[in-house]
């Protein structure tokens, strides 16, 4: 028998800091296109569009970044990093 096999290195975490970052500024603009859009209903101005706009591409990327995170730890799960 062989003892001078080397061990074999621990598993490598996965990373999830950049899909929660993702999903932190996705949040948090939303959130202000939000009250961009709530604050210009008063008045007839053209930038209600703008961050109505704004505010569904922000749900969308929130809600990529949802599926992105499923998909990362289901893969982590598999074994298939």
């Amino acid at each position: 028998m062989d003892t001078n096999q080397m061990p074999m290195p621990p598993g490598k975490k996965a990373n999830y800091k950049p899909i929660l970052l993702v999903m932190l500024c996705a949040f948090l603009l939303g959130v202000g296109s939000c009250f961009g859009f709530a604050s210009t209903l008063n008045g007839n101005s053209s930038m209600s569009g703008v961050f109505a706009t704004s505010f569904l591409l922000c749900v969308l990327v929130f809600l990529g970044s949802i599926v992105w995170i499923v998909v990362k730890a289901v893969r982590e799960s598999s074994g298939r990093v």
